[in-house]
């Protein structure tokens, strides 16, 4: 599910649920507040990848979640991993554009806050349901990193519990602990190594039937429209409707389009959002003046809230020009004047 990518020199991790955020591993990194300043809107700092104390810059959506710089007192702090949990619970909007998360040592408390920020998805529909059923991996983590293993007792959990979870954590630990008493470490290739982890916190933290679920339906692209909503292109064997149920599971009320590719130039389209100031109808328009392969009776078409490609060719745009085509129908850009000066 997770992918190593690259613009120009700078490398990072994208997940197939979560392509709108980008998680950088960058050895040692460490930036002042100034330098923090600098860095696009929407970043998250983990565990010291920002100078200071934690904070939230709600202005920029800066955030750092961090226990131990800035004289801050560790000893009633969340760790790390915990601070990015309650985040997500209490609605952190990473599905609005484009995020960063910055790591700059991915140890197991670190790594796994990124996890959880890069899955949020997963992790709130049914009230958090299935947040709530990791949180005590999650608790034993933060615990152990803050307080030290002899601390126990302050994680709420029954003895048999804190044990069952410390063995989950010591062999989710296994690779990063040989790497440094085989002196590797420091030359590792860190951003790899944390991909990898990724996969293996998939394989103990997720259901089976979840993880099967994504692998039939894969996010390939998205579209942000004015007030959060989403218009989501996705890859999948299964038909419109099944898709969007899914879906509608993870991204809820923000869902306003669905482009579903069935491969071969087969696409469908799916309003899911009945109230947008304009409908497929505007869309098909606009895709037929592009689309090489349409010719008389062979169009874009159907319904206001659902159709698709030619039905004997396919077509002949790729996701992104569809896409491309669909945020200047349901997101347009102002003229310039209006945009320079401010105005509605």
């Amino acid at each position: 599910r997770y992918a190593l990518v690259s613009d120009g020199e700078a490398r990072a991790i994208v997940c197939d649920t979560a392509p709108n955020i980008r998680v950088r591993v960058e050895r040692g990194l460490t930036v002042t507040d100034d330098e923090r300043k600098k860095q696009p809107k929407q970043t998250i700092f983990l565990d010291g990848a920002c100078g200071g104390p934690p904070f939230l810059d709600n202005e920029l959506r800066h955030y750092s979640f961090d226990h131990h710089a800035g004289g801050v007192p560790r000893q009633f702090l969340l760790a790390t991993c915990e601070q990015a949990a309650v985040m997500i619970r209490q609605g952190l909007p990473l599905d609005e554009g484009g995020w960063q998360v910055l790591i700059n040592e991915p140890d197991l408390d670190a790594a796994l806050a990124a996890w959880l920020i890069v899955n949020h998805a997963l992790l709130k529909p049914n009230n958090g349901q299935l947040l709530g059923e990791i949180m005590p991996l999650v608790r034993v983590e933060g615990v152990i990193d803050a307080h030290g293993i002899e601390a126990a007792a302050i994680s709420g959990l029954p003895l048999r519990l804190w044990d069952h979870y410390f063995h989950e954590l010591e062999e989710l630990g296994r690779v990063e602990r040989a790497l440094k008493e085989g002196g590797q470490w420091a030359e590792a290739d860190l951003l790899a190594y944390t991909r990898d982890l990724f996969e293996r916190l998939d394989a103990r933290l997720l259901p089976a039937a979840e993880l099967q679920a994504m692998q039939e339906t894969k996010e390939i692209g998205r579209v942000d429209l004015a007030g959060g909503q989403l218009v989501i292109a996705c890859r999948s064997r299964q038909s419109i409707y099944p898709v969007e149920e899914r879906l509608k599971e993870r991204f809820g009320k923000k869902l306003a389009v669905i482009l579903l590719d069935a491969g071969g130039g087969r696409f469908t389209l799916r309003q899911v959002d009945p109230f947008l100031p304009k409908n497929l109808n505007d869309l098909y328009v606009a895709l037929n003046a592009r689309d090489g392969k349409v010719s008389k009776g062979n169009q874009w078409g159907g319904a206001g809230d659902i159709g698709g490609s030619p039905r004997q060719t396919g077509s002949g745009l790729t996701v992104e020009q569809i896409l491309a085509t669909t945020r200047e129908i349901f997101a347009p850009r102002r003229p310039w004047w209006k945009r320079l000066f401010g105005r509605a």
